[in-house]
């Protein structure tokens, strides 16, 4: 789906907040087929410019990664530090926590945003295997009743730790 009237890019990720990334992996693909999952460990660092909530952040967390017919999947197990991620397994629990959407540059629409009184929960650089790639997340939790993240995709992922099934 691309969301053109609004320049924003093309919703493509749904991203669940849960406590056992490997018995997540193996849960969703025999229950609902979704796989196959490609797993990473993100952390800052080498994560570049995170920030909680505006200031200066290191957390580490896994994702999975599985691609659906129209989204990608991310399950996301925080493991330490400041995160978002940490704030809602606190709150609520495993879930459905954000909504991705991928964008070809990330200045354009967060400035969109945040000149609608957007805030930023949390980012940083440096995704890919190149040191390219951005995210944003933003709280639009009162507003859409989720979070949205923008993500500016890299240009080449690095390799996976491990990979399900």
């Amino acid at each position: 789906m691309v969301i053109a009237d609004l320049g924003l890019g093309r919703l493509g990720q749904l991203g669940i907040v849960v406590r056992d990334i490997k018995a997540s992996m193996k849960h969703y693909w025999n229950v609902l087929g979704i796989g196959p999952w490609k797993m990473y460990t993100n952390s800052a660092p080498p994560l570049r410019n995170v920030t909680y909530y505006g200031r200066p952040a290191a957390y580490r967390v896994r994702v999975a990664l599985a691609q659906t017919e129209s989204v990608v999947v991310e399950l996301i197990e925080y493991l330490e530090g400041d995160s978002i991620h940490r704030d809602f397994l606190a709150k609520h629990g495993e879930g459905i926590e954000h909504l991705g959407i991928y964008v070809p540059d990330l200045d354009t629409p967060l400035a969109r945003l945040r000149g609608q009184g957007l805030t930023i929960l949390q980012a940083a650089e440096g995704l890919g295997a190149s040191g390219d790639g951005r995210y944003v997340y933003l709280d639009t939790q009162s507003t859409l009743g989720i979070i949205l993240e923008l993500i500016q995709v890299p240009s080449q992922r690095i390799a996976p730790e491990f990979t399900y099934p």
